[in-house]
């Protein structure tokens, strides 16, 4: 593939955050992104600064992007429990001279990314992918987690603590020619003008010349990361080079290991905590343990909602149905900040509901747009489903319902949830005639730093 191709398929596919609607789009932008470029790059709205060596001569191959640095919009998206994260939308130019910049200089990126060594979750651009770029195999890695268990007698496993929001963006150097290399270099200016120096800057141009954070959303960041994380891989390896390799599993920042003792497990730990924190970045205690085979690893809520559908095989519905969904409500009240409520609403997916069973269906969906607002996706994409198929939903009741959160939503700052709504009255059908509600709407803009 060409990199123009490249370029066309990043800016096309993978701008906008995945998590908002598919009326989201960048289709044409991609279209033209090269020409795009090229016009901006011709009109000085996009420079392009050569680097001198110690104000002498100019060094080869070695320059700087310049683009004014910009404030991303920011739109903040509920986690499970109680807390939130913003997704970014960067500004074009900016996002636009990053993706330039990767795709322009692919061969160079897949030589850093070839240091990954425990993950599978290979960083390929292609039109075939939804969000031009290969996605994540969870499958896989829960293939690949289940058979570490069964191999292992101890289990470490621990992720780090707001990966994309804490890398440094000093560190993707460090990640591309080694840290204590850069640093020593730091007089001489030898990265000044490198390609992971340009990367530094147009990323942190994406948010207001900040070094801490990458933004969340685009799959440049994804990219950003992953090299990152592959040197990481390179240097866990060095310092365990008898490592079994089956017997590890990273999604991203997030690590499962296998050891026969305890003692294997603390080590790796130590190394792995070492390692991210010369990187700038701290592991998540609450989400870090050494378990024994014996312990538990199934949570009691899995079990629950397992147990009860295991009773009888088959799709469910009428009272069997009514229980079901008034125990994953239950039970996701009882623990904030589990999966529950994605759980049962994968249960729904997998079976055409009855058209007596919608108005019960209707009910619990309304109540999981308040338990579980982060399933705010599924929840509008089954509403809409369900209207398309049975016709019998309540169009009235979810105006009046939605429109009530709309209004809270908007008055907290909540564009996820404004974002989902909005979608939801486009397909179906529903107007937003209200003079006060209309009027939030259009003094409510996406928040910038």
């Amino acid at each position: 593939m060409e990199n123009v191709d490249r370029l066309k398929h990043l800016t096309g596919k993978g701008y906008f955050p995945k998590e908002l609607p598919l009326a989201f789009t960048t289709a044409d932008f991609g279209e033209f992104a090269d020409q795009v470029y090229a016009d901006w790059l011709s009109s000085g709205i996009i420079k392009v600064e050569l680097v001198k060596l110690r104000g002498r001569k100019k060094k080869g191959g070695a320059y700087r992007p310049v683009v004014a640095a910009a404030d991303p919009d920011l739109i903040s998206m509920p986690k499970r429990g109680h807390e939130r994260r913003d997704l970014s939308i960067a500004h074009p130019v900016i996002q636009l001279a990053l993706n330039n910049e990767i795709t322009s200089n692919w061969r160079t990126l897949q030589k850093w990314l070839a240091r990954q060594a425990l993950s599978n979750d290979e960083i390929e651009i292609g039109q075939e992918f939804p969000r031009s770029i290969k996605g994540i195999n969870f499958d896989l890695h829960r293939v690949r987690k289940s058979l570490i268990r069964a191999e292992s007698d101890w289990v470490l496993q621990t992720d780090i603590n707001r990966f994309y929001p804490s890398i440094y963006t000093h560190s993707i150097a460090w990640a591309a020619y080694g840290k204590e290399r850069v640093k020593s270099c730091v007089k001489t200016k030898t990265y000044d003008g490198s390609l992971a120096d340009r990367l530094d800057i147009l990323v942190r141009s994406c948010n207001r010349n900040q070094t801490s954070g990458i933004p969340i959303g685009p799959e440049s960041s994804r990219i950003i990361a992953e090299i990152i994380s592959s040197r990481i891989d390179s240097q866990f390896l060095e310092k365990h080079p008898k490592a079994v390799l089956e017997r590890i599993d990273r999604l991203q920042d997030d690590w499962l290991l296998g050891f026969e003792d305890r003692s294997e497990a603390e080590t790796a730990l130590a190394t792995i905590f070492e390692i991210y924190r010369a990187f700038n970045l701290e592991i998540n205690g609450s989400k870090t343990s050494i378990q024994h085979i014996a312990d538990p690893v199934q949570a009691d809520w899995i079990s629950g909602l397992r147990g009860f559908l295991s009773h009888r095989s088959g799709s469910i519905g009428g009272n069997r149905l009514e229980e079901f969904l008034g125990l994953a409500i239950r039970l996701q009240g009882d623990e904030p900040g589990a999966p529950v409520m994605n759980y049962a609403l994968s249960v729904l997916e997998g079976f055409r509901i009855k058209h007596r069973d919608v108005p019960m269906v209707e009910s619990f969906l309304l109540r999981a747009c308040s338990v579980a607002p982060w399933s705010f996706e599924r929840i509008v994409s089954l509403l809409i489903t369900l209207h398309s198929e049975t016709g019998r939903i309540s169009k009235p009741r979810i105006e009046r319902r939605f429109k009530e959160l709309m209004a809270r939503a908007i008055a907290r700052g909540h564009d996820y949830e404004v974002i989902w709504i909005l979608y939801a009255f486009r397909g179906l059908g529903i107007a937003v005639r209200e003079p006060k509600l209309a009027g939030l709407l259009q003094h409510t803009r996406v928040r910038t730093h």
